[in-house]
Formats: structure tokens, sequence, C-alpha cells
């Protein structure tokens, strides 16, 4: 009798994602979380998911080794996560104090004029959580 061994493999994130609704380009939206929030958004490499597949993405990181993320979720050709269509940005945060800084943060980012809608998103429902991985290369 053939004996079967099956690989699981669990997923830990460690990072949050929020939702943005904004109706304004994506260097126009860092420009406003630099100034409300005292970041420092700058542009990166277009986060590829498959060939065609290009996101804008926007890095900030601070002196306190938090980062922060914003992806297009719409490019030409799809979306970063198709089951979140109505989505126009995802904010990717790495900050072990999240907890602590999650609702004031999220209330600033309300704040913003052209911010239409903002909410966390479960990130253990997501279907595609991969999509949110880079692989920069380091030269």
């Amino acid at each position: 009798m053939k004996t079967r061994f099956t690989l699981g493999c669990v997923e830990e994130v460690d990072f949050s994602v929020l939702a943005i609704n904004s109706h304004i380009k994506a260097y126009k939206l860092c420009w406003n979380i630099n100034k409300i929030l005292q970041l420092n958004f700058e542009k990166k490499k277009d986060h590829s998911i498959k060939e065609g597949l290009w996101f804008a993405r926007y890095t900030s990181v601070c002196d306190t080794d938090v980062t922060y993320t914003l992806l297009a979720n719409r490019s030409k050709n799809g979306y970063l996560i198709p089951s979140e269509k109505s989505v126009n940005f995802f904010l990717l945060i790495k900050n072990d104090y999240w907890q602590q800084e999650k609702i004031e943060f999220i209330s600033k980012l309300r704040a913003i004029e052209d911010v239409l809608l903002v909410f966390e998103v479960n990130t253990s429902v997501i279907k595609h959580i991969d999509r949110f991985i880079f692989n920069d290369k380091k030269d």
C-alpha cells in the first residue's frame, strides 16, 4: 500500500492592508498622504504579477523601520486583486505596533479631501494574498 504525504504551506502575513477608494492619480494621493501624515512616498519600479499586468507602486520607509507601500489595484489589463474591483489602491503597512496606531492613522487618511473611503482588509480571506509580496532584486 502506497503512503502519500501532502506538504501544507501556512501563509503567515507580517503586514496589514488598507483599502483606499479615491478618484485621483496615485502620485497625487501619495503627495496628499506625505503632507498629512509626514511620510515620504517615493516612486518604485512598478509591481508585476504576470506578463502585461503592471501596477503603480510607491514606498515610504520611516526611521522606526515602518514600511508603507501604496499599490494601485488597476492596470490597463486587469486587477491586482480581482475580487476587490471597487478598490482603487491598497496600502500595505509593515509595523510591529500597528494595532496601537491603527485608529489614529485611518482617521488621518479619511481626513484627506480626495479620499472617499478607507477600511482595513482581512488578509486571511484574500484569495491572492501572494500578490502583495515583492521580489525586489538588490544590486
